[in-house]
């Protein structure tokens, strides 16, 4: 009960707060927030709908959260295949992307995702020649290092992520083909940090999937061996985490849920995306919901600072569209704006926290 007051007060402020002043308004600092945050923070690129001028947006939105932007995709594998040429349209993308994150100034945060998020055991976007093939193969490879390469010596990112949400890999697939992908993985570290030897390179695990609660709903034997097959060439002890698969309530979140990452590696602690719906069913957001983001957005800030996280990451800046003939998302609502541009109340505990002095690069 006291957590559903607390919440509901929260919403109460944010919105009065909100309504108080236009967006570019600066968010106001309670006493006692003035010192620096231990974390960068930023959003992902992904836009609200195809198109340019929507992609600009979520870099522009992206200067407003923080200093760090996520480009996350998979491969253009058959660029990379060996002997094949650079595709001009991927050209282009680079050229672009390196481009607004320089107008925005912000860092970069590049993200390899080869698998399907949907089954995390299939590789994605593989051309013909390449169907079915899994990271034994030697084109899946080669191509892999060298997009690696790629991007770390034409963006110079500061964050280069190989792999997302690895551990699902292992469970779909066993063993034996996690053991080549972590093969591969260390061939493409080497690969990056030849070129961008500043660039902090890691995989990224998936901690709901860690803790074993994703599919169950109960703890079975956490997977956090995982991390240590990838020592000494991981930069980052990096994780996504969306309990709202798990948990139906922010409010029933176990005030440590985090807590199990604390001392977990001594590498430095990265929540590269999170999130949490606004949208409590199909018929769309209520302020209820909004009020559920919020209390999850202000206790993982809450945690982050607490375990001295280095890194915060949103998953969504701007609600994205999604068709009537869609079933229910709720990634598409993480956003912490509406598709129609307006702030939800969770956008008020970012701006606070993201007011703060950042930690130096």
């Amino acid at each position: 009960m006291q957590r559903r007051l607390a919440a509901a007060a929260l919403l109460v402020l944010a919105v009065a707060l909100l309504a108080c002043g236009d967006d570019d308004s600066p968010a106001p600092v309670p006493a006692g927030e003035g010192q620096p945050r231990p974390f960068a923070m930023g959003l992902s690129a992904l836009p609200a709908e195809p198109g340019d001028q929507a992609f600009r947006d979520a870099f522009d939105l992206a200067d407003e959260a923080g200093e760090v932007v996520l480009i996350q995709r998979p491969p253009p594998w058959a660029d990379f295949l060996p002997g094949a040429s650079i595709s001009e349209q991927t050209k282009r993308l680079t050229r672009f992307e390196k481009e607004l994150a320089r107008e925005n100034n912000l860092r970069l945060f590049l993200a390899i995702d080869p698998t399907e998020p949907g089954d995390r055991g299939r590789l994605v976007n593989l051309p013909d020649e390449l169907r079915g093939r899994d990271f034994s193969d030697a084109g899946v490879r080669a191509a892999f290092i060298a997009y690696a390469k790629y991007l770390a010596f034409n963006y110079k990112p500061a964050y280069l992520a190989l792999g997302v949400e690895v551990d699902m890999f292992y469970v779909r697939r066993g063993d034996g083909a996690f053991r080549n992908f972590v093969s591969l993985y260390f061939e493409a570290y080497d690969a990056a940090k030849a070129v961008s030897p500043d660039t902090l390179v890691f995989p990224v695990f998936q901690y709901e999937d860690m803790l074993g609660i994703l599919n169950t709903g109960e703890a079975t034997l956490p997977a956090w061996s995982l991390v240590n097959r990838f020592e000494p060439k991981i930069d980052m002890l990096a994780v996504t985490s969306f309990p709202g698969f798990v948990y139906t309530s922010a409010n029933s979140l176990p005030p440590d849920y985090y807590e199990p990452l604390r001392g977990r590696s001594q590498r430095p602690l990265a929540f590269v995306s999170v999130g949490w719906s606004s949208a409590a069913s199909p018929d769309g957001l209520s302020n209820e919901a909004q009020g559920e983001q919020l209390v999850y957005l202000s206790s993982l800030l809450a945690a982050a600072e607490s375990l001295q996280a280095r890194l915060v990451v949103w998953y969504l800046g701007r609600d994205t569209s999604v068709s009537p003939a869609t079933a229910f998302e709720p990634l598409a609502t993480m956003g912490l704006f509406t598709t129609e541009g307006e702030p939800k109340a969770a956008w008020l505990i970012w701006r606070r926290y993201a007011g703060r002095p950042p930690p130096s690069p």
